[in-house]
């Protein structure tokens, strides 16, 4: 690695270290989840990445006063997963398997803000919520400046477009099972983690039956080795949340690896401790949450398997072979 590249680096997670040294160590945690859909919209353009980043931070807005709304805020997630679903045919739904979850930790989490007054739920005023949403936007704007800053050596590659007919398929899928889901837990969980819930639906739908298949079986192994992870850097790290962030940083410098080199479990074995980890503070929550999002994790793959096996049966009944079949 050239010292160009270590400096960038450096530069890129600066931020986030040092809000984590600081009383305004949650707005670190916000900043973190801006970089994720940025880092994902790097690989097709900086453009890309800058408007992922901001789009996230700005659904996230928008989905703090529905928290009180199932029906609206069911149908505000079932849109966002159509949407998600038909972007596909641009091969963007891979940054959109990043910003719907993110909406649904605003939606249907307990995510905190630092604002002058102190530390404060972000659905506890107008002011805490512009908070969370611009700190969600900078951290995505700032890996797009980054990302443009090495314009020259960044790798590349074009989007995975699918076709027309198959995306259509998969944003009614996705729609459904993310709009459903969502009215679910609105209405009768009252987990603050349940938002891994729609997590798991948005990152284990897939375009094609058999991806969605194997990324099911994938995402249940990386989530329970992740989640072991997570937990004994909490039960070892707790205290020393500078250093937890570093920690975050480096499984996800891990993730993005694993992405473009290992299969998907390796890759879910990275990315479930880079976000249970900044989005649970203490280690008596981390392990509550390790056992809730694995239980999560396992129903929502158990019932999206099932439910696109039946409607796979049902759609491809009658229609000859075909390797565009969803």
């Amino acid at each position: 690695m050239t010292p160009r590249r270590v400096v960038l680096i450096l530069f890129a997670i600066a931020p986030m270290l040092i809000l984590s040294a600081t009383a305004w160590s949650e707005n670190a945690t916000l900043f973190y989840l801006g970089m994720l859909p940025a880092a994902v919209g790097l690989s097709i353009s900086v453009r890309v990445a800058a408007v992922g980043g901001v789009l996230t931070g700005v659904l996230m807005m928008l989905a703090v006063p529905l928290r009180e709304e199932p029906l609206a805020g069911a149908l505000f997630m079932a849109a966002i997963g159509a949407v998600v679903g038909l972007s596909s045919m641009r091969g963007w739904h891979g940054l959109g398997g990043y910003a719907g979850p993110q909406t649904s930790f605003a939606l249907l989490g307990a995510p905190m803000v630092t604002i002058v007054s102190g530390t404060v739920a972000i659905d506890s005023s107008w002011t805490a919520t512009t908070t969370m949403g611009g700190s969600v936007a900078a951290g995505g704007l700032w890996i797009a400046f980054i990302g443009w800053l090495a314009r020259h050596e960044l790798p590349t590659h074009e989007p995975h477009i699918v076709p027309r007919v198959v995306a259509q398929y998969f944003a009614g899928a996705l729609a459904a099972l993310v709009g459903i889901g969502a009215f679910v837990v609105m209405q009768w969980s009252t987990s603050s983690d349940a938002w891994w819930l729609l997590l798991t639906l948005f990152v284990v739908v897939q375009p094609f039956y058999s991806a969605t298949l194997q990324r099911s079986t994938y995402r249940v192994l990386g989530t329970v080795i992740g989640a072991v992870i997570a937990a004994l850097v909490a039960e070892l790290l707790g205290e020393l949340p500078v250093v937890v962030a570093i920690v975050t940083l480096m499984v996800v410098a891990g993730a993005v690896w694993a992405q473009m080199t290992q299969p998907y479990w390796v890759y879910v074995t990275f990315l479930t401790p880079a976000v249970i980890l900044p989005t649970s503070s203490q280690t008596e929550a981390v392990l509550f949450a390790d056992v809730q999002r694995v239980a999560f994790t396992v129903c929502a793959a158990a019932v999206a398997v099932g439910v696109l096996t039946i409607g796979h049966r049902l759609v491809t009944r009658h229609q000859p072979q075909s390797s565009t079949r969803p």
